[in-house]
């Protein structure tokens, strides 16, 4: 298991909120939320790991805050 405190751009929610209005269901709202944390965490915003693929599996638990 792997917790990951991350800062994501808004646009980052925008895209969820647009893709859940939008009628999208929890799989493919949670393949956009794996693509910005790739980016974001384990590719350190494009400096690094750039073929690497990210897909999240048996998602326990996820916290969201604006701040």
């Amino acid at each position: 298991m792997r917790w990951i405190t991350q800062y994501l751009p808004g646009e980052v929610a925008r895209e969820l909120f647009a893709a859940r209005d939008a009628g999208a269901g929890e799989q493919q709202q949670t393949v956009l939320l794996a693509r910005a944390l790739g980016h974001a965490y384990f590719r350190d915003g494009g400096r690094r790991s750039h073929g690497l693929h990210i897909a999240f599996s048996d998602l326990e638990f996820a916290d969201f805050s604006i701040g």
